[in-house]
């Protein structure tokens, strides 16, 4: 980029300088795909008796059935310990598990052995927390993934995107330019963020340039992978609107004891139920 060799492109720390280390659970069973599930296992954790509720919780240094800790921020769950709880399961939030893989989470700050109260202090639906992700040295990336949800699996930067104010009301913001050119207006912080998104390297740190058209097209580029990432809170969606779903289970794998595999030339192979049909000549 103009003027910004790779030793000049400012960290993203320095962009983002507050940001926090990942949630540490401690444990895997308080997440799960599915909220249904994690319901059935704090039921199955409350209703045990004494030894089998101690093993069922895996306990840690960190948290034991005894551990008295206060709630979560903008969460509800009980403070007794869980030695003694009763009664349904805090309801399961959303949260990004790894890279591209939301999952259901217990928010009960019993059960996390370090839960960050202050990522849960801030996250509202106008927050965006921006993700470090780990790449192997050498990879393309992406370095850096953005998301509406809490983040449990990586180093969290946080990005919060006020609501849009006009110009005029905003401290010290209006167009500008270098001299003998037309001016321009000041980047938002979504701007900002959608260019940090795109452009992130290893460090991390974030080229910068100088150059309006490359900004223009780094931004637009931004701002499409943020809504892909993000989506706004919607689900997946496949081509023209429609969502994945399983049409049937799939059948139980054949025992090996029982199986046959009878292969006929220009025939087709049976195995058990399913028929596999030999491959075109042409594409052998």
């Amino acid at each position: 980029m103009p003027s910004v060799t790779p030793d000049d492109a400012p960290l993203l720390a320095d962009l983002m300088p507050w940001s926090v280390a990942p949630i540490r659970l401690g444990r895997g069973w308080p997440t799960a795909p599915d909220a249904a599930t994690l319901k059935a296992r704090w039921d199955a954790l409350v209703k045990a008796e004494v030894p089998e509720r101690e093993t069922l919780f895996e306990p840690t240094r960190s948290r034991t059935l005894h551990s008295a800790v206060s709630q979560l921020p903008g969460q509800s769950s009980g403070t007794e310990k869980l030695i003694r709880a009763t009664g349904p399961a805090p309801e399961p939030v959303r949260v990004l598990r790894a890279p591209f893989d939301e999952q259901w989470l217990i928010p009960d700050h019993r059960l996390l052995d370090v839960a960050r109260p202050e990522l849960w202090r801030v996250a509202d639906e106008q927050q965006v927390f921006v993700v470090e992700t780990p790449v192997a040295p050498g990879a393309s990336g992406p370095f850096l993934l953005a998301s509406s949800i809490l983040p449990c699996s990586a180093p969290a930067a946080s990005a919060p995107l006020p609501p849009p104010r006009s110009r005029g009301t905003q401290p010290g913001a209006g167009p500008v330019g270098p001299p003998g050119h037309p001016p321009r207006p000041l980047p938002t912080p979504a701007d900002v963020l959608a260019w940090t998104v795109t452009t992130a390297r290893p460090g991390p740190t974030v080229p910068l340039t100088r150059d309006p058209e490359i900004w223009s097209q780094g931004v637009e580029l931004g701002h499409r992978v943020l809504w892909l990432l993000r989506r706004n809170g919607d689900r997946p969606k496949l081509p023209g609107g429609r969502r994945p779903y399983v049409r049937a289970p799939l059948p139980p794998l054949p025992s090996p004891s029982t199986t046959t595999v009878t292969r006929r030339p220009s025939t087709s192979t049976r195995a058990a139920s399913p028929r596999y049909h030999p491959s075109p000549g042409t594409s052998r």
